[in-house]
């Protein structure tokens, strides 16, 4: 057998429809089945084939003497027939099988067989052989890998919920500068008021006197603190630390 990676499946089905043209064009029944056994015995024959360059693989005909006999003496029908079940078969599977000669032999019991029937009754039996190396092994489950617990990563150093490898990965950010804006508070205006503003108007601000001053980055609130100044510059004295993954506003 040219190709070991030939399903338990198609061989089946490769050996079902080769019996069926050896039962056609001998003359020897119109149906076939897959079977397990090979019922030979005394006052049988086996017709047997070997492919061309692989001499242990064969395919084989069990029929009575009988019908050997009749077969053997019509070697041009016999050898034809033998060609197109071989056809047959290598369409079936996908196997490269060339045929030989058709010759009368002793043969065990093939690794796939096919029963041929005439109007229910048993006739004859084909017959595919197999080296050993190319017989289909059921497959193999790859066994489990074993388990090991991923190790415990020491975060007290980094803060609560950040691991050393995103600590890590944060201080190359450590450089980089921020926009923080400072807002004293926020309100909702009309166009036409927006359109009408002046100087020395004022705007009213969703924000009591003395409340604390947001501290944003991208609009996002980290801090509130209250109003300072500074060398005759306004600063934010920090009074609270907004809560992690609060809402930008």
């Amino acid at each position: 057998m040219t190709d070991t990676a030939i399903s338990r499946a198609s061989l089946v089905a490769g050996i079902e429809a080769a019996a069926l043209v050896l039962a056609q064009q001998l003359g020897l029944g119109d149906e076939t089945r897959a079977s397990d056994d090979w019922p030979i015995g005394e006052g049988d024959a086996v017709l047997s084939m070997p492919f061309a360059g692989d001499p242990s693989s064969s395919l084989v005909l069990a029929v009575n003497d009988d019908v050997a006999e009749r077969l053997l003496s019509n070697t041009s029908l016999l050898a034809s027939t033998f060609a197109a079940a071989t056809q047959v078969f290598n369409d079936a599977t996908g196997a490269g099988l060339e045929p030989t000669t058709v010759t009368r032999a002793e043969v065990l019991q093939p690794a796939f067989i096919a029963e041929i029937l005439d109007n229910g009754s048993l006739t004859a039996v084909a017959g595919i052989t197999l080296p050993i190396e190319s017989a289909p092994q059921p497959e193999r489950q790859p066994e489990p890998e074993a388990y090991e617990p991923a190790p415990i990563v020491d975060t007290s150093g980094f803060g609560v919920g950040v691991g050393g490898a995103a600590a890590s990965s944060l201080r190359v950010l450590h450089d980089v500068e921020l926009v923080v804006t400072a807002e004293l508070g926020r309100t909702t205006m009309p166009v036409r008021d927006l359109l009408g503003l002046a100087p020395g108007m004022v705007v009213e601000i969703d924000r009591a006197a003395g409340s604390p001053i947001d501290l944003l980055v991208n609009g996002r609130k980290i801090a509130a603190g209250e109003v300072v100044v500074i060398d005759e510059e306004y600063g934010i004295r920090i009074t609270e630390i907004a809560p992690a993954g609060e809402h930008a506003r």
